[in-house]
């Protein structure tokens, strides 16, 4: 059986991946760190193993992690999905403590992860898989932190996939829109409405549809690396 490792798993789009992984037979690892109840309800739903660990601490995510691969042989699969955002602010206004945590759970988790998980992967290739957002590609005026992190993620993805293309290694993201989540839960009915003005498609995408471009970049896209497809609905072409 495959195996796929989700950080932030218990977030919309997280538990979404999660559930059709699952549905398409593969094992999965369901990470978090601050909803380990329900790290734990959902792995037990779709059959697969709660991993509740810091990605800010280097020891507890490599202990996790070689935990798994020790019981499952390998991750064929590992999909960065965790992330916070900052409070929508102008840049002077944003304090360190808000910057370090935006950086260290966007940028410095996916690190950690990947850095555990690639030696694994080195012999029989694999999938890395990140999320980012559109903001990572376009910038969000007011939210200059968390797209500086996005915009990190993307060169991250596209320089790991040189450095392990060698190795059938293959390295994409994702760069998803305004999505139906919790994390946007802040905007009110009327920011939103005007936020769906500037979509194309005029309305606000599904965790599920992001899924979907996950699944695709990890299973079905075996001859693209490096790649970061856009989930915006068209508003950012």
């Amino acid at each position: 059986m495959k195996t796929v490792v989700i950080t932030g798993a218990t977030g919309g789009i997280g538990e979404a991946i999660s559930r059709l992984f699952a549905k398409n037979g593969y094992f999965v690892g369901v990470h978090s760190y601050s909803k380990a109840d329900k790290a734990i309800a959902l792995a037990k739903d779709i059959g697969g193993e709660a991993m509740v660990f810091d990605l800010r601490d280097e020891s507890a995510v490599n202990a996790a992690l070689a935990g798994f691969i020790k019981r499952h042989g390998k991750i064929d699969v590992l999909v960065n999905c965790a992330g916070v955002a900052a409070p929508i602010k102008p840049v002077i206004d944003t304090t360190e403590k808000e910057y370090d945590e935006v950086f260290d759970i966007n940028v410095k988790g996916a690190y950690m992860t990947v850095k555990a998980v690639i030696p694994s992967m080195l012999d029989g290739g694999g999938s890395i898989v990140n999320v980012s957002s559109m903001w990572g590609i376009a910038g969000g005026s007011c939210e200059a932190i968390y797209s500086a992190s996005k915009a990190a993620l993307i060169g991250f993805t596209k320089a790991l996939a040189k450095e392990y293309a060698e190795a059938n290694i293959r390295v994409n993201a994702v760069a998803p829109g305004l999505i139906d989540t919790a994390m946007n839960d802040n905007l009110s009915k009327e920011d939103k409405a005007l936020a769906i003005e500037d979509i194309p498609l005029k309305r606000i995408g599904k965790p599920d549809e992001v899924a979907e471009a996950v699944y695709y970049l990890a299973e079905k896209a075996t001859f693209t690396t490096g790649e970061v497809l856009n989930v915006s609905g068209g508003e950012v072409i």
